[in-house]
């Protein structure tokens, strides 16, 4: 008897840790999204990176920060 409840809590524990996982994960790929958002708007936009850096370069950023962040 005591193995059986031994393998359920078991079980209870790996649902908690996968689901903590993915709320983890889901964070930082959001954070990237903006990270990579806020980026290529200083390529984009400010004189000093937008002069140096390719126009396309903030572009890209921006539109993969959008896919991330969703």
């Amino acid at each position: 008897m005591s193995t059986v409840v031994c393998e359920k809590e078991k079980q209870i524990h790996a649902v908690t840790n996968t689901s903590t996982e993915k709320s983890v994960r889901k964070r930082f790929t959001r954070q990237t999204g903006q990270a990579l958002i806020a980026l290529g708007m200083f390529f984009k936009h400010i004189p000093p990176f937008n002069e140096a850096i390719d126009k396309n370069t903030g572009e890209t950023l921006i539109s993969i920060g959008r896919k991330l962040k969703k």
